[in-house]
């Protein structure tokens, strides 16, 4: 059964139309990730993004099919669909809004479920469990894709879920990714591999140049203005701590 299309559109009652609908075609086989995952755990940095992982599957192309159904179901759009080395890509361009969505698969991947409740009712909409990633699952993740990209954002997304959802990274998932680096950073695109001692070394740098005008630069675009304050401060207090305990326990 489709969800049916809203009157009215805006971003948000697009990411939740998506959020839906991709939930009723797959169930517990769709685990929301990225961006959005964290604006139903109250965050309050916006994305463009909706960034999935679908379980248990072996290949992107199992999941095409149902996806370019869903997506085809919205009127008056323009969809661009494009297959990549890991992941399905479809830019969906709906008069003056444009969201991407991102799939991959895997065979497995730890879930938990939460309510899109809060922010479905922004648009009038009724909530539905969905399921997001796992929060421990998550931050691992996030580490490692700061270390592959080096955006604040990412450090942002780091220090919220460590900060408020005490959230505490996965040592086996970091050695993982760092034992296979996938990154666009000149200086590190033939680094495929990095040992922990050199992770935690990359991050205490990092923290040592976070400063007000960087946070500012990188993330007005998705916090509002009241939020960006004295964030550099939080992040770098955060992030210390975060590193201490990771030295510590790993």
């Amino acid at each position: 059964m489709s969800i049916p299309f809203p009157a009215s559109i805006n971003k948000d009652s697009l990411f939740i139309w998506l959020i839906h609908s991709i939930s009723e075609t797959f169930h517990d086989r769709a685990i929301l990730k990225g961006g959005m995952a964290l604006r139903l755990i109250e965050s309050p940095r916006n994305t463009n993004d909706l960034d999935y992982i679908f379980v248990p599957y072996e290949s992107k192309k199992d999941i095409l099919v149902d996806l370019e159904n869903i997506v085809s179901d919205i009127p008056d759009s323009e969809i661009d669909i494009s297959l990549h080395s890991k992941s399905v890509r479809i830019n969906i361009y709906h008069k003056k809004t444009s969201i991407q969505l991102e799939a991959n698969v895997g065979k497995e991947c730890k879930s938990l479920p939460i309510s899109t409740s809060s922010y479905a009712k922004r648009v009038n909409e009724t909530g539905r469990i969905i399921n997001i990633m796992d929060l421990n699952v998550a931050l691992s993740h996030k580490l490692c894709a700061w270390n592959e990209r080096r955006l604040v954002r990412d450090l942002y997304d780091i220090y919220f879920l460590y900060k408020m959802v005490n959230a505490f990274p996965e040592k086996n998932i970091i050695i993982q990714r760092l034992n296979n680096i996938q990154s666009r950073i000149p200086r590190l695109k033939k680094k495929k591999k990095m040992g922990l001692y050199d992770f935690f070394n990359e991050l205490l740098k990092e923290i040592k140049q976070i400063n007000f005008e960087k946070i500012k630069t990188e993330l007005s675009p998705l916090l509002k203005k009241e939020d960006l304050v004295g964030l550099d401060i939080k992040i770098k207090a955060a992030l210390n701590e975060l590193l201490d305990k990771m030295e510590t326990s790993f």
